[in-house]
């Protein structure tokens, strides 16, 4: 095929702007990269957070393309690339671009806490673009099962919740609470399930409770100042996740818990909770943070959902509406995901 010279992206201008619809040149893959022409990119609360200036980025950074849940497939290799993928091959283009690959987290398995990584979106350009770059070296394959639409998400939504609930005991006939019902708290949800837990959702949204009983939850629950005695009164939950972005959750996940439960730290909430070492001794709980996933997370992630496909509502955009997009994230109205559509 091929390849333009410019494409359209759309563009973070600035701190705090909205993201706008520009031409700009077609990147040339160096060695050891790839160029992917996308099909479909997700739409993310971290796209959200950036474009709103949250991340404090330098001016330097700027004019900055987000995005992070695509896919697309390769259409050129850079020249003394070693890959096994070809022309042609469907490919993701998540979060994590790249990382040091040499320090203890990278040599661990733990490379998405690499203090030298780069984020797709963030340090390097992001696939709300027509064409971006890919690392061969972090390239994961889609499978063929996956559709590309249904697909981006899973992406960094799918994946930051798989990743987070592998790290956790959970098992069958054990409790998994849910915290936060959204796109993240769907995948969290249909992935509990499919490993055999009892769900508990919980929720401030109506209807985002009941989206959580369709995605297969077995217990809803109104957040609010009662909603931890409410999981307590149903058995307790033995392992928590939280993507509520508010500190206010604390006080229903001690409520809420079992002992010897895992809490895992999903949302990005910057105050402090009001965590006693005693409660943690007295318990055995296990308190930690999750960000996103490693490569071989994401490879992992591909192929279960592939085996169990977690289809969660998907509206689809052209990529001239994506700052609509953030606005309605922004408001709350949007009740599943949202994906860019390179065709529309």
């Amino acid at each position: 095929m091929t390849i333009p010279k410019t494409m359209r992206a759309a563009l973070a201008e600035s701190a705090a702007s909205p993201l706008v619809i520009r031409d700009v040149p077609v990147p040339v893959p160096g060695r050891g990269q790839l160029l992917v022409k996308l099909e479909s990119c997700g739409v993310c609360h971290s796209d959200l957070h950036i474009r709103n200036g949250d991340e404090h980025l330098p001016d330097e950074f700027y004019p900055l393309i987000l995005g992070h849940e695509g896919i697309g497939r390769v259409v050129a290799v850079g020249e003394g690339t070693e890959t096994k993928l070809s022309i042609g091959d469907r490919v993701g283009l998540p979060w994590l671009y790249d990382t040091c690959l040499d320090c203890s987290p990278c040599l661990t398995g733990a490379e998405t806490f690499c203090q030298h990584q780069h984020a797709r979106g963030l340090h390097r350009p992001g696939a709300f673009a027509e064409y971006a770059l890919l690392e061969a070296r972090f390239a994961c394959t889609i499978p063929d099962a996956v559709d590309p639409l249904q697909g981006a998400p899973l992406l960094c939504a799918g994946l930051t919740a798989w990743s987070a609930l592998r790290k956790t005991a959970l098992r069958p006939g054990r409790t998994a609470m849910v915290i936060g019902c959204g796109g993240l708290g769907q995948y969290a949800i249909m992935i509990a399930k499919a490993h055999g837990a009892n769900v508990v959702a919980v929720d401030r949204d109506p209807a985002k409770l009941e989206e959580a009983r369709r995605r297969g939850a077995d217990h809803l629950v109104e957040a609010g100042p009662e909603a931890g005695l409410k999981v307590k009164a149903l058995g307790g939950a033995d392992v928590a996740v939280n993507f509520a972005p508010t500190p206010a959750v604390w006080a229903t996940i001690e409520q809420a818990v079992n002992p010897m439960s895992d809490i895992v730290a999903i949302a990005l909430v910057h105050d402090p909770v009001p965590l006693s070492m005693m409660w943690l001794i007295d318990g055995g709980h296990r308190v930690f943070g999750s960000s996103v996933g490693s490569r071989q997370d994401l490879r992992d992630f591909l192929a279960f959902a592939a085996r169990h496909p977690l289809a969660i509502d998907i509206e689809t955009i052209p990529l001239a509406s994506v700052n609509a997009a953030l606005d309605r994230l922004q408001a709350g109205d949007v009740a599943g995901r949202v994906c860019i559509d390179f065709s529309l």
